[in-house]
């Protein structure tokens, strides 16, 4: 699936851009949002949402506090399908958070980013195991590419036997590499069994480093699958 990731400031923006761009799902970073009391017009987004409020601490815009951000998040899951909580959030933040979202039949996506390197492989799989233990039905780990090697290190832990949707985490996994070397495995990785794969709206909309857009992701993805 291909994910828009949106970093617009206003509701009607967001809504916009979301009905507008062929994805299959869209994210909306809050913590790029300024207008929350107008949250309720996410309603008007004709495909699955996934909320998420990055702090600063994990490259994130929210500066602030815990609390806070973790309400904002409790506000919003009423509009959403699928919330993103980070695996270093403070315990009792987090559990909380993922029970609510529990109750709410709202899918918790935990995540962690290393925006410096790529571990070696023993510590992806901990770092995994962690999110799942912790309450994941998604596990998201993000790291720093310096080079192809750390790229295929990263798909190689997917594993997935894609006819079965199945790997040895035994829930689903999101798996990038950032950075300008990482761009290939935003192609890769749904192929190999990545749940998921980000993209942006257009050029300069990039959430992060090394997305491609929307659509050059459908062409390649179309061509490659077509083969």
């Amino acid at each position: 699936m291909i994910c828009l990731s949106l970093i617009e400031s206003k509701v009607d923006d967001l809504v916009r851009i979301a009905n507008s761009v062929d994805s299959d799902l869209v994210e909306i970073r809050f913590d790029f949002l300024s207008d929350t009391d107008k949250i309720g017009k996410l309603q008007m987004i004709k495909k699955p949402i996934i909320i998420t409020c990055m702090p600063e601490w994990e490259n994130g815009n929210f500066g602030g506090d815990e609390e806070k951000r973790v309400a904002i998040l409790l506000k919003a899951m009423k509009f959403s399908d699928y919330v993103t909580v980070e695996l270093n959030t403070k315990e009792d933040l987090r559990t909380r958070l993922i029970r609510e979202a529990k109750k709410r039949n709202v899918k918790t996506i935990v995540s962690y980013h290393d925006f410096e390197k790529t571990p070696a492989k023993g510590r992806i799989m901990e770092i995994l195991d962690m999110e799942k233990k912790v309450g994941a039905d998604i596990a998201k780990v993000a790291f720093m590419a310096k080079d192809y090697g750390d790229v295929l290190r990263l798909m190689q832990i997917l594993n997935v036997n894609v006819k079965k949707n199945d790997n040895k985490f035994g829930i689903p996994i999101i798996a990038i590499s950032m950075g300008k070397v990482g761009t290939i495995s935003r192609i890769l990785a749904p192929l190999l069994g990545s749940y998921l794969t980000y993209a942006s709206a257009e050029k300069g909309m990039e959430s992060a480093q090394g997305q491609l857009t929307v659509k050059e992701l459908k062409q390649i993805l179309g061509i490659l699958k077509n083969d």
